[in-house]
């Protein structure tokens, strides 16, 4: 009986412990090597969801049940993302789906109305759109309807010229509205199809970037990230906010800075 007791409580311990342990964020930056191709796109997949995700330029509406003087059409997403309405004011919608919308507007309208039941309805989407910079013939934005790949948006920028490094090219991802990751990516070993699974499929707001160097480090992708978008750039590419890469940056400037100590 004894022996029974101690054991329970020994599983309560460790259980305790294990409820106790918080998980770590991820960091607010992250940049996969070539060879890490595989776990970027595992990693990304966790947070790919089938349910449509708001955009900058998208028209919303927000409909009221029982407070319909609050309903507000046409509401359009700006281009840091946000969206204004009575008595709450700005509110993040980008990089959110309807639903997790629906669920943060209503938080914040219970603080003041008893009952907002209230719906968000996407009126008209913005479109689908890749960016492909750097050493290219064509550097800018490209519209697509359902799917376009890696090699399909290198394409309709008129392909890599002699100076980019179509072997250490990197795929920018913004995941949700809080976390930005890079992909370095052989271009080359797949135009040649040596490495033709690699060709894979690109998300709305996805920057395909071509450096003259490689991108050795998160410290430098966060860097170049933070060149490229450096203004007016932050006004042309939608769905980049730049004061969030700028945070991003200061995340690993701080850290590098506490190595060095």
């Amino acid at each position: 009986m004894k022996a029974y007791v101690s054991i329970l409580i020994g599983l309560w311990l460790v259980l305790s412990a294990c409820a106790s342990k918080k998980a770590e964020p991820p960091p607010p930056g992250q940049f996969f090597e070539k060879e890490q191709l595989g776990e970027f796109l595992t990693e990304s997949a966790k947070d790919q969801t089938n349910e449509y995700i708001i955009s900058i330029g998208d028209k919303l509406d927000i409909v009221f049940l029982y407070h319909q003087d609050l309903t507000t059409q046409a509401l359009i997403v700006r281009s840091d993302g946000r969206i204004s309405l009575p008595y709450v004011g700005d509110v993040m919608a980008a990089g959110y789906t309807p639903m997790k919308l629906d669920t943060i507007l209503t938080a914040r309208f219970e603080e003041i109305l008893r009952e907002p039941n209230l719906s968000v309805i996407v009126r008209e989407s913005a479109g689908k759109v890749v960016y492909v910079l750097g050493e290219v013939a064509r550097s800018g934005g490209f519209d697509f309807d359902k799917e376009i790949s890696l090699l399909q948006s290198v394409a309709l920028a008129g392909g890599i010229t002699t100076k980019g490094k179509a072997n250490h090219a990197v795929v920018i991802r913004r995941e949700g509205v809080e976390r930005v990751v890079g992909v370095e990516v052989d271009i080359e070993a797949i135009m040649r199809g040596e490495a033709i699974q690699n060709d894979f499929l690109l998300r709305n707001n996805d920057i395909v970037y071509v450096p003259k160097k490689r991108i050795e480090s998160v410290a430098e992708f966060v860097t170049t990230l933070r060149d490229i978008l450096r203004p007016p750039m932050e006004l042309y590419i939608r769905g980049w906010e730049v004061w969030k890469v700028d945070a991003v940056y200061e995340f690993y400037r701080s850290q590098a800075g506490r190595e060095q100590e």
